[in-house]
């Protein structure tokens, strides 16, 4: 898996993050997702399959993480694998595992991802998403 950061702005919070390919990109913005709700953790969950569609590849990420918390939420899941198997202009398929919520949540409530400064680029390293969630 890439490598992200978490990105402060006044109202929301934002993550960029980076990887090889997009596949890879996919999985650690996903990552960094769960990091900003703490929603992330070891141990073994339930797969569950997701497959979206959208217009270009900025769209494709805002609905892959949106689904993401879809499931979570409508599980009271926490996120213990990310594994992204294919990611075009048009879609992107791939699963993840969910694992009942045991705890209380140590991050910060995400409602939604968001398009406000959506960037998803390569650079000479291979790949950067950016992307902000409404908290």
């Amino acid at each position: 898996m890439g490598r992200f950061e978490i990105l402060e702005h006044t109202a929301d919070v934002g993550l960029r993050a980076w990887g090889d390919d997009l596949p890879d990109v996919f999985e650690t913005a996903t990552h960094a997702l769960a990091d900003i709700s703490g929603t992330w953790s070891s141990g073994i969950g339930d797969p569950a399959a997701i497959e979206v569609h959208a217009t270009d590849v900025e769209a494709v990420l805002v609905d892959w993480l949106n689904e993401v918390l879809w499931l979570q939420d409508s599980r009271d899941a926490v996120l213990t694998e990310v594994h992204v198997d294919r990611v075009d202009d048009s879609g992107a398929a791939g699963r993840v595992s969910l694992a009942p919520r045991n705890r209380e949540l140590e991050g910060t409530a995400v409602k939604a991802v968001t398009y406000h400064q959506l960037e998803v680029a390569r650079d000479q390293r291979g790949w950067m998403a950016q992307v902000f969630v409404d908290v």
